[in-house]
């Protein structure tokens, strides 16, 4: 089965998805990563030289391409505007389990510090806070469709156990 992780950015979509897989001895992607690989540039690159737009396209094929190439369980850390272009949501939910990362902002902040430069729709904004309020509220019911809610804030290992044991219990 495919999980995937969504959530706003520096919610800990990659951190977690790393953390599950590990413990889950199962496959793990990184969808942003993914696209680097197939594309040979970085995201920054691809939103620098072809736009947002190209890059949604590029993302939705990714995504996927990786849903049909998927063999085995794998949790997929999306980013965070993932869902919310080309009916990618419609696809997650067909290709398996959706779970959103919910947080505060204040959380983002302190995760997305240190990381603005290798954020496209952040970078160069003059105040990240309301940014990421706007984002927020241009996602946000996208976000709330997906089968399962967590807050970042107190969610665990145990957390993922419940949920995916809930879903192998479905099969």
């Amino acid at each position: 089965m495919l999980f995937f992780l969504i959530g706003m950015p520096g919610v800990g979509k990659t951190y977690w998805g790393r953390q599950i897989a590990a413990a889950y001895n199962c496959h793990f992607v990184d969808l942003d990563e993914y696209i680097v690989k197939q594309e040979g540039q970085t995201i920054k690159s691809i939103f620098e030289s072809k736009g947002e737009a190209a890059f949604r396209l590029i993302e939705q094929q990714c995504l996927s391409g990786l849903i049909v190439d998927a063999q085995s369980d794998a949790i997929v850390a999306c980013g965070g505007g993932t869902p919310c272009f080309h009916e990618n949501l419609s696809l997650m939910k067909e290709a398996g389990k959706v779970i959103y990362l919910e947080s505060g902002l204040d959380y983002l902040l302190r995760n997305l510090n240190n990381e603005l430069e290798t954020r496209p729709l952040l970078k160069e904004t003059p105040n990240i806070r309301e940014r990421l309020e706007l984002l927020l509220s241009q996602r946000q019911q996208n976000y709330l469709q997906a089968d399962y809610i967590l807050q970042t804030e107190n969610i665990s290992l145990t957390t993922f156990d419940e949920i995916i044991q809930s879903c192998i219990n479905r099969l």
